[in-house]
């Protein structure tokens, strides 16, 4: 949303201005009735609201009118970027002439709209000056009325004249702010609701350390009786979940696309909340542990690998203390990723710059080796993988997936991997699968055991293998 953009122009240097109107309002009423109250009184009761309400229209119509003037042209702006983006796709149509001859159309309609709003902006500019001189004209009635009585010196009405004609003006500025006001704290408001309440926040709060949740072995994951459901759908994704993963296991989710899997990967990231039931780590409900403490136990590697302008050093120390590791550490952490030999034949090695793409200066394996790297160097209890070789090509994901291997054979960590390709995941020691469950009642897990044991059960793992199969065969 616009939130945060609303807000931050009001507290910035527009919302200076308001504040300036006010103060000089305040100075012209001062200034005016000093000089003279009889002509202050009618000025500021009678002419000055007049003004307030001209100077009001003419500024808060220019800026709208700013704002209708990029509108009209958004929508052949934008034609035209996807036009530019999808050129080879054009090219290879024959559809330049068409894209012109719509582009065209576009602009004379929206240029058609424009001169409309611009017709209508000039006749607001114009009724806001008229307003502005009928108070002016009333000011000089009554001011000339007061110096043919010689009640008032020509230097006392020309002072009390312009300062509520300024005064007047300003107050214009200010009421044409008034809406960006209320939308700013409407916004702030939609903001800090957001934000969790300090006490619900700390409530069931331990101070459990990520220490507490690391073991030489790897974590111990269960779900106890957990449901969740997006808040976008009526019907909940998985309902009654209940699977415990051993210390030091490596574990795969299987089944259809939208039955769950990631999601339980993005609960055990507590990027999500259950609405029902408990998720432990190491005895630990995850969900009393403050979450930084917690996340520094575990480690993600999604399906697409995500670097950062800067050095391979740098991307592979992300959010690490110095303290936290030494340089064998990341060295290791990159030989168990497949990565080292490969940064070492680079000239600078690890102070290579990848620059500011960094993620079009890597191959899609070797961004993903590194991101592996990443992972293990914080030295995790619990290793996600998010399909992490499903976007690479079949010598690079054969890279990745023996250098996940040789880590699972280590024990020395708990991973759990999501996986389409079925081929990348046959030596982990447990695959659950996810299926449909009644209507309504979303995704479960319909069968677990090892790659060998759901063969020889010949459910739905086994008709999924049985269709890889197939699609294999076609395609060689």
């Amino acid at each position: 949303t616009t939130d945060s953009k609303q807000v931050q122009d009001i507290v910035g240097i527009n919302g200076a201005f308001p504040l300036a109107s006010i103060f000089s309002i305040l100075g012209c009423i001062i200034i005016a009735f000093t000089f003279g109250w009889k002509l202050s009184l009618v000025a500021v009761f009678a002419a000055l609201p007049c003004t307030f309400l001209a100077a009001f229209m003419r500024i808060r119509y220019e800026i709208q009118f700013e704002a209708m003037n990029a509108k009209v042209y958004s929508g052949s702006s934008q034609f035209a970027a996807e036009a530019i983006d999808a050129f080879r796709t054009v090219s290879a149509l024959t559809m330049e002439n068409v894209i012109l001859e719509r582009y065209s159309n576009l602009l004379q309609q929206q240029q058609t709209k424009a001169f409309r709003k611009a017709w209508y902006a000039t006749l607001v500019f114009a009724f806001s000056d008229s307003v502005e001189l009928c108070a002016m004209a009333l000011t000089f009635w009554y001011g000339g009325q007061l110096l043919a009585s010689r009640q008032y010196q020509p230097t006392d009405f020309f002072v009390i004249y312009s300062a509520i004609i300024q005064g007047g003006q300003s107050a214009g500025q200010f009421f044409s702010s008034g809406s960006d006001i209320a939308q700013a704290i409407a916004s702030a408001n939609r903001m800090l609701d957001l934000r969790p309440n300090r006490n619900d926040r700390n409530a069931g709060i331990s101070t459990v350390r990520p220490e507490a949740l690391r073991t030489r072995h790897g974590a111990i994951i269960e779900f106890k009786n957990v449901a969740f459901r997006y808040p976008s759908r009526a019907t909940p994704l998985f309902t009654s979940l209940n699977f415990k993963v051993e210390s030091g296991q490596f574990v795969a989710f299987v089944g259809p696309s939208g039955c769950g899997k990631t999601t339980v990967v993005s609960l055990l990231e507590r990027f999500y909340n259950p609405f029902q039931g408990t998720i432990f780590v190491n005895d630990q409900n995850i969900h009393s542990v403050e979450p930084s403490y917690y996340r520094r136990s575990i480690s993600l590697v999604a399906q697409e690998p995500r670097l950062f302008e800067g050095t391979i050093r740098e991307n592979l120390t992300l959010g690490l203390d110095k303290s936290d590791f030494t340089e064998t550490d990341l060295i290791q952490a990159c030989k168990d990723a497949e990565i080292h030999d490969f940064i070492t034949s680079l000239p600078e090695g690890y102070f290579t710059d990848l620059g500011v793409k960094a993620q079009t200066s890597l191959s899609g394996g070797q961004r993903q080796r590194l991101c592996i790297a990443r992972a293990l160097l914080r030295r995790p209890s619990l290793l996600l993988l998010d399909e992490a070789t499903s976007s690479l090509d079949s010598q690079s994901e054969k890279v990745v997936q023996a250098a996940l291997e040789r880590l699972a054979a280590k024990r020395c960590m708990t991973i759990v991997a999501v996986a389409h390709r079925l081929a990348t995941i046959q030596k982990a020691d447990f695959i659950f699968v996810f299926g449909e469950s009644r209507r309504g009642y979303g995704s479960r897990i319909v069968e677990q055991g090892t790659h060998q044991e759901l063969l020889r059960n010949k459910g739905t793992y086994w008709q999924m293998v049985s269709v890889n199969l197939i699609v294999l065969s076609v395609f060689r």
